[in-house]
């Protein structure tokens, strides 16, 4: 027989100050030891604390990853400088791997372009909430864009023929804090 178990829910008044989209449904949720709830919904991340509530659609969260012996969650988000870390407990992992598999589900094609200051990801994406697609650069921190262009507009060309897409569709702006 299978047992179903429900995730931890985040107060009410929490996912109503994050502002989630009506369409969101909670996949999995984690109360960290610092009392910040990370929220995993089929939409994106909701990140809420004492000192600010943040919804992050999966297209713009560009990588994420367990370190440090799997105790510290990095999050990268699109047109970060700096990953955001959060500590995490054992019973913790299953969030941090909802949101992996929801970045992964987000992403349809990917092409590692290989530039002499290291590579530039040039990715194919989903957005969650009207399944459009559009192209998105993640280049290495140390990588000349100037220098990389021609050869990350020549990945974002096949990549766009392959999907029919305009390979000059901008980027998605950066998620705004939904207020504190």
């Amino acid at each position: 027989m299978m047992v179903f178990l429900r995730p931890d829910r985040p107060p009410g008044f929490l996912l109503e100050a994050l502002g989630l989209p009506i369409k969101s449904k909670v996949l999995e949720a984690a109360l960290l030891k610092n009392g910040t709830w990370l929220i995993a919904t089929n939409l994106g991340l909701g990140v809420a604390s004492e000192a600010s509530n943040v919804f992050h659609p999966w297209d713009q969260i560009d990588r994420a990853s367990v370190k440090r012996r799997g105790s510290v969650l990095a999050l990268t988000y699109s047109g970060a400088t700096a990953d955001e870390q959060f500590t995490i407990q054992p019973k913790d992992k299953r969030v941090a791997s909802i949101i992996n598999e929801c970045l992964r589900a987000s992403v349809v094609e990917v092409e590692h372009v290989k530039v002499p200051d290291g590579q530039v990801i040039v990715a194919l994406r989903r957005r969650p909430t009207d399944q459009s697609l559009y192209l998105e650069e993640v280049p290495d921190a140390a990588v000349d864009m100037t220098e990389a262009r021609p050869a990350v507009n020549a990945a974002r060309q096949r990549l766009a023929e392959a999907a029919g897409i305009d390979p000059e569709l901008p980027q998605p702006a950066a998620s705004a804090d939904n207020g504190d």
